[in-house]
């Protein structure tokens, strides 16, 4: 369960959220949706711990994120930015070095595991052996949306999940998110559709 609780947030002395709370059950799927510079990606920051409210608390599990507690719940979470920068020449050197690292190598990921949630997404295995450079906006999202659904994380944050999707790559990502059942996933979106396709979405004005 992940609760904001009564968060006040300001940015240059402007309130951008005042007395806001939300319960967020395990295993929903939640879209925060609403205009540019509303928040919605300042609420993901609270849940990393990136971003500390003035006032009010975030809660995951019971238990209340501060200094003390931060690394425990970051544990827990797959965070996928809008945009990042991948330190990896090839899909497959990216793949195999992230269930390399020791936290996660006890996930036992095989090639054939990653060739299914590729396929899955739309993905061919021809992708897996290309230079990333080479994938377009697109492929990378859901090479990484792949990547969170194997990882053993309990909360997904996803920032712009189908931004460079086209229609039919949209419909696969809702479809493959709904079915991370035991996961929960907070997601921003403009994208009507997406936003449409989950149980509960919440406007941030």
């Amino acid at each position: 369960m992940i609760e904001f609780k009564n968060l006040h947030i300001e940015f240059n002395d402007k309130p951008l959220f005042t007395d806001f709370s939300l319960t967020v059950e395990d295993g929903d799927k939640v879209v925060f949706f609403g205009p540019s510079g509303a928040g919605k990606t300042t609420l993901l920051n609270c849940v990393l711990g990136f971003i500390r409210p003035q006032a009010g608390d975030v809660i995951v599990d019971g238990v209340v994120l501060n200094e003390t507690t931060i690394n425990t719940i970051r544990r827990k979470i797959a965070w996928l930015p809008q945009e990042f920068t991948l330190p990896y020449a090839s899909v497959k050197e990216m793949v195999e070095a992230i269930f390399r690292l020791k936290v996660n190598r006890y996930l036992r990921v095989t090639h054939e595991r990653i060739l299914v949630e590729f396929s899955r997404l739309g993905l061919t295995e021809v992708l897996f052996e290309k230079r990333l450079s080479e994938l377009s906006g697109g492929q990378r999202q859901r090479v990484m949306i792949a990547i969170a659904a194997m990882l053993d994380k309990k909360i997904v944050l996803i920032d712009e999940p189908t931004s460079a999707l086209d229609p039919a790559s949209t419909q696969i990502v809702i479809s493959y998110i709904k079915q991370m059942e035991k996961k929960t996933v907070l997601a921003i979106s403009h994208d009507r559709r997406f936003i449409e396709s989950f149980d509960r979405s919440v406007e941030i004005r």
